[in-house]
């Protein structure tokens, strides 16, 4: 295991690799640089240019110096790479920016040999961040100079491997002194853990598409660790297997027993894939933010007496409901302090004579306690009113009613009292915020059209909810447009009601409202049936505007 060789006794290889581009499979490699050092000293090197599958680039070429012609004659990858791996077997790879080098190595020895370049691999660009951080620039270039390197890097494989090898041998004594000793305790230094352990799951990538789509990696018991959407599903599955700082982040791709992934080119169908995706499989790993949420309401019975706040998560058939909300905290801390600041009844407990005789912990305590004492009913019934007019425009009130409570008990040393009321405010604002979001997306009515080279989508939205979608050519399309437009939006469908929709739905009004907010697509707003209907075959280039015709004077 090169985990175990101790700095003083292992051989290091520092790599270098010019390409067209930064995408393992689409992209070639164009050039490889090698040095291989030993006990500090270098005892040989590598360079080959690469004949390339893909154009170069002026710009590559402009960057690098290497021309076409240059190429024409150069090997295959598959030769420089089996050569290099020779080169390359028993030492431990070292790169300036490693992950961007072994991505393109790690994918031609799959291709070739099923498996990955040998680690742990080590990176000078994090070995340099973390032995000196105070420095302004990290660049191979500035860490050249900084330690006195005899090469100066210059965007050809050679130098900057020799470079990078210089970088290395200056950074070792400090190393040493600091009590690394083995390359797999340097390698944890670095940030770069279990190198290993991921590096044996990038085989489960192999033949994965090279186009957007929605991705789960799978653990033990085929149950779904995470989802995910990518623009490039194989480079994003793989980026899983290379360690990064966060410890989340490594858990998962260490836990990976497979993969699955589904090709979708349009971005509303792949966000929306994804979102139901994680409702249906709920995985561990995808964040809390990202998943569907339960709902909740602030309930006030209108046709009970002395009606008080409650937070539900099924509506009642009497009663004024304010809601939805996606959290439960916002909802429950709103409840009791609305019925604070509005002196409403703080249990829900039906109004008979017995209740008069039950101990209650909130007589006394805020509540006007109608069960024991004579409470007017038209003025409850005004206060139960002010608190229902939060939500709909009358949040001032109750927002300078906690602001005054805050500071008085803050004034009064009261600090768990203000406390109370600043987690108020910041519900408030919350619910608001989430309630204004939903209000405003399910308004929505407008064509989204994404343009891709497979074809066209055309998604027809209404009230905030995705209606209907045509997919296919523009031609194809343009024959059911008119239709679709006239079924979706002119047909006198009912109004949506935000507050029977269920979890799953109201995730997908957020998505959608996320997405129209992006710029991966042409908006067309909903006017007349025909203006709408004109402005969507001009953004599928197939209304063009004629110019006007100007006579020539006399």
């Amino acid at each position: 295991m090169l985990s175990g060789l101790t700095l003083s006794d292992c051989e290091f290889v520092a790599v270098d690799l010019e390409t067209t581009g930064c995408t393992p499979g689409r992209n070639s490699i164009i050039e490889i640089g090698a040095v291989r050092l030993r006990g500090g000293h270098v005892v040989s090197e590598f360079s080959s240019l690469v004949r390339p599958t893909d154009p170069l680039p002026r710009a590559i070429s402009q960057l690098t110096g290497i021309t076409t012609e240059m190429l024409g004659a150069a090997p295959s990858v598959d030769e420089v790479v089996s050569a290099f791996r020779t080169f390359a077997a028993g030492a431990v790879l070292v790169a300036h920016n490693y992950r961007f080098d072994l991505g393109f190595l790690d994918y031609e020895a799959e291709r070739l040999w099923g498996e990955p370049f040998p680690r742990p691999a080590l990176d000078t660009l994090s070995m340099a961040r973390r032995l000196h951080p105070g420095l302004p620039r990290y660049s191979l270039l500035h860490l050249a100079e900084r330690f006195g390197a005899t090469v100066r890097p210059d965007h050809r494989a050679s130098h900057d491997a020799q470079a990078a090898a210089q970088v290395l041998q200056a950074m070792l004594p400090d190393l040493v002194r600091g009590g690394i000793v083995t390359v797999g305790e340097l390698a944890a230094y670095c940030g770069l853990p279990h190198q290993q352990a991921l590096a044996s799951h990038l085989p489960l990538t192999r033949g994965m598409p090279d186009r957007p789509g929605v991705y789960l990696l799978i653990g033990q018991d085929s149950s779904v660790l995470y989802v995910g959407r990518a623009k490039n599903l194989r480079s994003r599955v793989r980026s899983h297997f290379y360690p990064v700082a966060d410890p989340a982040h490594m858990d998962l791709g260490r836990s990976v027993e497979g993969v699955r992934s589904l090709t979708v080119d349009s971005p509303l169908d792949g966000a929306l894939l994804e979102a139901k995706l994680i409702s249906r499989y709920d995985p561990p790993f995808n964040h809390a933010a990202v998943r569907p949420r339960a709902l909740f309401f602030l309930h006030i019975d209108t046709t009970a007496p002395f009606p008080t706040v409650r937070v539900l998560t099924v509506r009642r058939k009497r009663g004024v409901h304010l809601g939805p909300f996606t959290s439960r905290w916002a909802a429950s801390v709103l409840a009791d302090r609305l019925a604070e600041v509005y002196e409403l009844r703080r249990c829900g407990h039906r109004l008979d004579s017995r209740l008069a005789l039950r101990d209650c912990e909130h007589r006394g305590n805020g509540c006007p306690a109608p069960c024991v004492n004579d409470v007017d009913r038209l003025d409850y019934a005004g206060r139960a009113r002010q608190a229902l007019s939060v939500f709909d425009g009358g949040e001032a009130d109750a927002r300078a009613r906690l602001e005054g409570l805050q500071s008085l008990a803050a004034g009064e040393t009261r600090y768990e009292d203000a406390i109370r009321y600043r987690d108020a405010l910041r519900a408030l604002d919350r619910a608001l915020g989430t309630l204004t979001t939903l209000r405003t997306a399910s308004t929505h009515d407008a064509v989204l059209v994404e343009t891709f080279e497979q074809g066209v989508s055309v998604h027809l939205v209404r009230s905030g909810l995705r209606a209907a979608t045509l997919r296919g050519t523009a031609a194809e399309i343009d024959s059911r447009l008119a239709r679709a437009i006239r079924r979706v939006y002119f047909s006198h469908a009912s109004a949506l009601d935000l507050q029977s929709l269920g979890p799953a739905k109201v995730a997908e009004l957020l998505t959608i409202a996320s997405f129209s907010s992006g710029d991966t697509h042409i908006e067309v707003p909903v006017t007349a049936e025909a203006a709408t209907a004109v402005a969507v075959r001009r953004s599928l280039g197939l209304d063009r505007r004629r110019p006007r015709r100007r006579h020539a004077a006399s």
